[in-house]
């Protein structure tokens, strides 16, 4: 966001946010088994991610139990927690995937 002071200079007021490298960092882990995203498994084995909002796919069944899991391994899950959680490094993307 951009806020002018009395000088009319351009200020810039944003906070910093992760990288499209990072980003990358991340994706590559998730990728590689490396890092785990966060959800949990039911009785029967089912997987359900913790950030369910940010995927469309299929809720687990007994045939496809790890959908939920499989969506959140790709880079526009990654990208989307990014965005939700405000993100400015990535210890905090980590965390948040």
């Amino acid at each position: 966001m951009l806020q002018k002071n009395k000088g009319e200079n351009m200020k810039n007021t944003e906070s910093k946010k992760v990288t499209a490298e990072e980003i990358k960092t991340v994706f590559k882990r998730l990728q590689n088994r490396t890092l785990n995203p966060s959800g949990k498994f039911d009785h029967c084995g089912r997987w359900y991610a913790d950030n369910a909002d940010l995927i469309n796919v299929r809720s687990p069944s007994a045939t496809w139990k790890y959908s939920q899991m499989i969506a959140c391994r790709t880079l526009k899950y990654v990208k989307k927690v990014a965005e939700k959680f405000n993100c400015e490094n990535v210890q905090q993307l980590t965390n948040c995937v």
